[in-house]
């Protein structure tokens, strides 16, 4: 933006002229004295406010009111901190190929089955794949049977309702001697998806290479839709676990004691020292850094272009270098009284810089 490029020569301008000191200076030193420098800074801040100059503070909060405001504010910046340490995790489609076999029939009904009829029990077998890690969050799976249910009077409620109860069953041993019921489902007619998310969220916690799971249809159901099937489709949809990122590391950013090429120069701007703790809540000071150095041939290169331009300079010198500029912010946000008395809390996304390439 036009407000934060001039504020970045502006501080700049001002470190080059503290070198020799080491130390950028930006209060008066004395009742009468003023610093034209300063006062084009903090101009811009307010340009940035939407504010021709700082506002004259009326009924100013009081303990109880600057105690919730600076709630506000801490819990402003931990959600911000949180969006900056977990990135979205990407998300990956796995289609399965899930084996389906005829255990047997009889098995116990589960809920809601008071028909006293025969129930065929499937054995549906997955196993696990190279992209099926432990540290997968299971978003959703789903197995999809085939659209076409039966239709013969008599036999189950599906003809009146267009509905079907499958019980889920996790089995354990080679023919499903034992099982645990995981779920009672109920599917429509024409859109028969059953939810395994449960079963297949436990299996990739585990170790075991196969998931093995029980499916339990009505008699009618099973014969239309599964007799002869070897095999259906289980879709399954991951996520990767967020990682949380370490701290910013700003020691190979940081210009060191006779640096010369580009690197990121810090900048302590304190709010008391340039008046404004009337009126700006928080924070106290924050630190502006700003990118200052040459770019010679192949150092921290913003893109191809940079690198042609850099090598074009070296070789005659009608092409300019490239310029030492930030490549990356971290927001800041602001606390501070508004123009019409009420506190407002404001996020800046490019007030301070974190690193630096040539450009």
């Amino acid at each position: 933006m036009p407000g934060a490029t001039r504020l970045a020569t502006i501080l700049r301008v001002l470190f080059l002229q503290s070198l020799l000191s080491g130390v950028v200076d930006l209060r008066p030193h004395g009742p009468q004295e003023t610093c034209p420098q300063l006062e084009a800074v903090k101009q811009t801040i307010l340009d940035r406010l939407g504010m021709e100059k700082p506002p004259s503070v009326r009924g100013a909060l009081g303990q109880g009111g600057l105690q919730e405001a600076h709630r506000v504010y801490r819990e402003t910046l931990a959600q911000l901190r949180a969006n900056q340490t977990l990135p979205p995790a990407a998300k990956t489609v796995h289609t399965l190929r899930a084996k389906v076999k005829l255990l047997g029939q009889g098995l116990a009904a589960g809920p809601g089955d008071t028909s006293g009829l025969l129930r065929p029990l499937y054995s549906l077998e997955v196993s696990r794949t190279a992209a099926l890690s432990r540290g997968l969050h299971v978003v959703r799976a789903e197995l999809s049977l085939p659209k076409k249910f039966p239709d013969v009077p008599g036999i189950s409620q599906l003809n009146s309702t267009g509905l079907a109860r499958v019980n889920i069953y996790r089995l354990a041993g080679g023919d499903g001697e034992t099982s645990t019921l995981l779920a009672s489902q109920v599917v429509s007619k024409t859109t028969p998806v059953l939810d395994l998310g449960d079963a297949v969220g436990q299996w990739l916690a585990g170790p075991d290479p196969r998931l093995r799971v029980g499916l339990e249809f009505p008699m009618d159901v099973a014969a239309s839709t599964l007799e002869g099937r070897e095999w259906l489709a289980l879709e399954v949809e991951t996520q990767g676990r967020r990682r949380v990122r370490k701290p910013r590391q700003l020691d190979d950013e940081e210009c060191g004691k006779g640096d010369t090429k580009c690197c990121l120069r810090s900048l302590k701007v304190s709010f008391a020292d340039i008046g404004w703790s009337d009126w700006v809540l928080a924070p106290s000071s924050y630190s502006m850094s700003f990118c200052e150095g040459s770019c010679p041939h192949n150092y921290k290169p913003a893109s191809m272009h940079a690198q042609i331009k850099a090598r074009l300079h070296s070789l005659s010198g009608e092409t300019p270098a490239p310029c030492c500029v930030p490549a990356a912010y971290e927001p800041m946000v602001l606390m501070h009284y508004a123009s019409d008395g009420k506190v407002v809390t404001q996020l800046f996304d490019d007030m301070i810089v974190t690193r630096c390439h040539c450009a």
